[in-house]
């Protein structure tokens, strides 16, 4: 995952709570820089080994996924050479 895209996740995962939150603390509210807030959520995640963890096994899947697939499509190519139509 890129970081803009974990950034727009992260900023979106904070607009669902962001309202309710600020009604309970307005002052707060005003006082917070989103921005940051949201590049601070990103610096969190980046450094937890859980999260790190997940996007590695994430990415494992993707490569095995994708490995799958280009052998599904060999299989197929090979199943058509011996049963043509």
């Amino acid at each position: 995952m890129s970081s803009q895209e974990l950034r727009t996740l992260v900023s979106e995962k904070i607009d669902v709570r962001w309202n309710e939150w600020a009604a309970r603390h307005p002052h707060l509210a005003e006082a917070i820089d989103r921005v940051r807030l949201v590049e601070s959520a990103v610096q969190l995640l980046r450094d937890d080994p859980q999260f790190i963890t997940a996007m590695r096994e994430a990415d494992i899947n993707e490569a095995t996924l994708i490995r799958a697939s280009r052998l599904l499509n060999k299989a197929e190519t090979i199943i058509k050479q011996i049963l043509p139509s």
